[in-house]
């Protein structure tokens, strides 16, 4: 499952400073743009404009960075309205979508760089320099709501997930008026009752910190060092179906480890393997044991593993972005009656 492309849905949730803000992203973008007193303001322009400052804030010459995750992204884009250039971000002012590729990859390690036709021929990869691919990524920003849907392609052996949310908490809010927002993931129903018909759960992994008087008591004085304890759970023969999963989970999480119960073990992970096409996706298991998988793309479209998979992934997600905002939007109408 080498250089699988999958797919992550991202619930973005503006977060204002005191309940006297009208909170929705037609506020905020007007903070954004500088302009919060002009009358009749079309929201077609409100959003243009708000997608300018997303251009300047992500094509720079300098990458956009995450110093704790050594990810990096950034994009190539000359004119956000000129019929004649054929960019590779996309904006949908009747929708309020931007959508299209940028560049990201990891950087902060020195490496060699050596051609398999000509071992002799080799070249260095400093620390600054970052190994970068292409990712597809759609933002849903519906002016009227304080919700947005954030869709992020990525791989199974690279993704930029950590710098694009810190890239889109740090333009989403405004000083004063909008603090930094939420930003949760999101598994849509219909991807969930997929893997529920046609998948099976080969293993669970649970991950956390114990100090070493825990783990070794007092006969050996490491002065409170602590250690990294993994605990994998995986069945010998077949994997647990869904059913099977619902009844064991909670025994498995009253579980022990030196007396520190595995369901207050800060990483719960797992994988899930695919009865239809025999691959694994990771999920994350979260405290209500809903379990979160990746959106594995070959299982919905075709994917060739070059450049033409990217207008079938763009295509896959404007569908599933049809679904997420039933679901997000039709649940936000129903709470507010």
């Amino acid at each position: 499952m080498a250089h699988e492309p999958k797919l992550s849905a991202y619930i973005i949730k503006l977060k204002p400073v005191n309940k006297r803000t009208e909170k929705t992203n037609r506020n905020l973008f007007r903070h954004i743009i500088g302009d919060t007193s002009s009358e009749n303001l079309a929201d077609s322009f409100i959003f243009l404009e708000f997608s300018r400052k997303f251009i300047s804030a992500i094509d720079t010459n300098e990458m956009y960075s995450d110093e704790n995750t050594k990810k990096s992204i950034t994009a190539n884009q000359i004119d956000i309205e000129s019929e004649n250039v054929n960019t590779n971000i996309r904006f949908h002012s009747d929708s309020f979508i931007i959508e299209g590729i940028i560049e990201g990859g990891a950087y902060g390690r020195k490496r060699k760089k050596t051609s398999t036709a000509n071992k002799n021929n080799k070249s260095e990869v400093s620390e600054g320099d970052a190994i970068t691919d292409d990712f597809y990524f759609l933002i849903y920003t519906p002016l009227n709501s304080d919700k947005s849907i954030l869709l992020l392609q990525s791989y199974s052996d690279d993704n930029i997930d950590s710098v694009m949310k810190k890239f889109w908490k740090n333009l989403l809010c405004y000083p004063a008026v909008f603090n930094q927002p939420a930003l949760s993931k999101y598994i849509p129903a219909g991807i969930i009752q997929d893997f529920r018909n046609g998948a099976t759960i080969s293993n669970l992994t649970y991950t956390t910190e114990i100090p070493s008087d825990s783990l070794l008591g007092n006969t050996v004085n490491f002065d409170t060092r602590n250690f990294k304890i993994t605990i994998k759970i995986e069945p010998t023969d077949s994997g647990f179906t869904y059913d099977e999963f619902d009844e064991a989970i909670a025994p498995i999480e009253q579980t022990t480890f030196k007396n520190f119960r595995l369901g207050i073990f800060n990483k719960k992970k797992g994988s899930l393997k695919d009865v239809d096409t025999g691959k694994n996706a990771p999920f994350e298991l979260d405290n209500n044991f809903q379990i979160k998988p990746s959106i594995i793309l070959s299982k919905y479209v075709t994917i060739n593993y070059d450049e033409s998979d990217f207008p079938r992934i763009k295509e896959y997600c404007f569908q599933l972005l049809e679904s997420i905002k039933q679901e997000i939007y039709l649940q936000n109408a129903v709470q507010e009656r």
